[in-house]
């Protein structure tokens, strides 16, 4: 990999402090940009942009695989769905993998030069547990295995997220097996108290997996890193497969990147997102809906795109100023973000109105919570 990725993305530790706190066996408070973050008391984090995404108008969305695109004709600015619905368009926003748009576009130089792109496999593992938490877990949001013991590089403590990311104390569960893979002596549902583990196994073609047995693999690392006692009773588990897991900040990315957005935005099409731009430095949740946000906003105003051009800016500090209120933004009155010819708001629109007609989508105002996630620590407070 290369290391421009790292920016403000990784806090730099200290060695003095590190070494001092190994000897007088401290934790370090607050340290990172992960030490607090917000988390949804329900519905986890989908249920952030399930929000938003009711803020829309349900006549201009087609969400689910009805209205998954089938195939893009650039040269005529026209996008197929699979329901045989046609879309057409003046300017594309594209949020799916940058790979998979140019093979919809079927433009073989542009396929061509995206297979110097290389991304990673996640496999998402849940674990539920009957019992109170161990204390030698604490209240710990997640910890990182780079041990051979297990084939999981990070677990995540679910449950310490929420008191809602696991049943209440009166369901009745029935226990599945116990961690050392042996049957329950009694089967029959009963009470808890529950609580839960998320954990992530990466794969790719340089890190095969064994898929079929992946569930009891990470079981048995669960019992090797001693997060689970050989007879803790499991009542659930979930195994989910997503191909693109995290794009990989490879030596070739940039040669490619610069190569191939530029190409795709001489056709009107921004492809932004985690893997639509392929930066993982700007690839988290808050940054992919930053990435939507000023591409539509260098659309309509000419706004600069600081989430994919600077992201050692976006990563260095903390975004006070965004906020979805009638579309205004922070740098509406700076000095060469806009001028006469990109004025903030096109000619005949006042405050997201149109003179000619109703309002424009984006003009009800939508307060919506946002800020970056930050983690690794203790959970602020839940949204």
């Amino acid at each position: 990999m290369q290391c421009q990725w790292l920016g403000e993305r990784v806090a730099a530790p200290d060695l003095k402090t590190v070494t001092k706190n190994v000897i007088l066996q401290k934790t370090a408070g607050n340290w990172g940009p992960n030490a607090t973050f917000r988390f949804p008391a329900h519905g986890g984090t989908g249920a952030i942009w399930i929000a938003v995404a009711k803020t829309l108008p349900k006549e201009n969305t087609q969400f689910g695989s009805h209205g998954a695109v089938k195939s893009v004709d650039a040269d005529n600015k026209l996008v197929h769905l699979t329901n045989g619905k046609t879309i057409g368009y003046s300017k594309l926003i594209n949020t799916m993998g940058v790979d998979s748009l140019v093979e919809m576009m079927g433009d073989q130089s542009l396929i061509s030069l995206s297979r110097g792109l290389f991304y990673s496999s996640t496999h998402i593992i849940g674990v539920g547990v009957r019992g109170q938490r161990p204390e030698r877990i604490g209240d710990k949001c997640w910890l990182y295995f780079p041990e051979e013991d297990c084939p999981f590089y990070r677990a995540t403590i679910f449950s310490n997220y929420s008191p809602n990311n696991q049943p209440q104390s009166s369901k009745k569960l029935p226990t599945m097996q116990l961690a050392n893979g042996e049957k329950p002596s009694n089967s029959s549902p009963q009470e808890g108290p529950y609580w839960s583990i998320m954990l992530e196994v990466s794969e790719s073609s340089m890190k095969p997996v064994d898929n079929a047995n992946m569930l009891r693999d990470c079981i048995k690392g669960l019992v090797a890193t001693e997060m689970l006692k050989p007879t803790d009773e499991i009542v659930s588990t979930y195994h989910r497969r997503f191909d693109h897991g995290y794009p990989t900040p490879s030596l070739e990315r940039e040669g490619v990147l610069k190569q191939l957005l530029p190409k795709l935005q001489e056709k009107d099409i921004y492809s932004r997102g985690r893997f639509g731009s392929w930066r993982y430095e700007v690839g988290n949740q808050d940054h992919s809906f930053m990435l939507g946000v000023e591409a539509a906003d260098h659309i309509v105003n000419g706004a600069a795109e600081l989430t994919l051009n600077y992201p050692d800016f976006v990563n260095g500090r903390v975004n006070h100023e965004r906020r979805l209120v009638d579309g205004a933004q922070f740098f509406k009155s700076k000095k060469g973000i806009r001028d006469e010819g990109k004025p903030f708001k096109p000619n005949g629109v006042a405050n997201g109105v149109d003179s000619d007609g109703p309002a424009s989508p984006g003009a009800k105002e939508t307060k919506v919570a946002h800020g970056r996630k930050k983690s690794t620590g203790k959970f602020e407070e839940a949204l």
